[in-house]
């Protein structure tokens, strides 16, 4: 069963691609995710990246994580693996931990033995900008002309205990 609402922190296997061909990935790297269900339903679910992890252990996430990264992901199906849908634009009035990260996608979340495992694949194309003086992620429409970095990328996390966990 998984919870409507959580904060949690996972050790994430990433796989990286190229834009135009999202069933074509490369080697994997490791990081550290912060994962957070919100909403009276939980329709809202937040997944930033924090910082690179050294191997994928059983052990504890470090205490001192904090989103740089993040993408939306609204609930498009609730059942016993949730899935949302990855927002290109924020929703309006909703606050995101982090720097909102624009993206397409999906997101499934799954729960066995009281932990949280969560399955993502998607691609992102912006540009970076600023607007009143922050940094902002300016998302480009597809094809990705002059896009910075744009890839596809698929995420295999599982959660790990963390002593900021909600």
């Amino acid at each position: 069963m998984v919870p409507t609402t959580f904060r949690v922190a996972m050790a994430n296997r990433l796989r990286l691609g190229p834009y135009s061909d999202p069933a074509s990935t490369g080697d994997r790297g490791a990081e550290w995710l912060i994962v957070e269900r919100v909403g009276a339903l939980g329709e809202v679910l937040f997944v930033s990246d924090t910082a690179p992890c050294n191997g994928l252990t059983q052990g504890a996430a470090p205490p001192g994580l904090a989103p740089k990264h993040t993408l939306v992901a609204l609930l498009a199906e609730d059942d016993e693996t949730p899935k949302f849908l990855i927002v290109r634009q924020r929703p309006a009035a909703l606050p995101t931990p982090g720097l909102f990260f624009p993206a397409d996608g999906c997101v499934r979340l799954t729960g066995h033995h009281g932990r949280l495992g969560l399955r993502a694949f998607g691609r992102h194309a912006h540009s970076r900008g600023t607007r009143s003086g922050a940094t902002v992620l300016i998302d480009v429409p597809d094809p990705a002309p002059a896009a910075e970095g744009a890839v596809n990328w698929h995420f295999e996390a599982e959660q790990r205990p963390w002593p900021a966990e909600i």
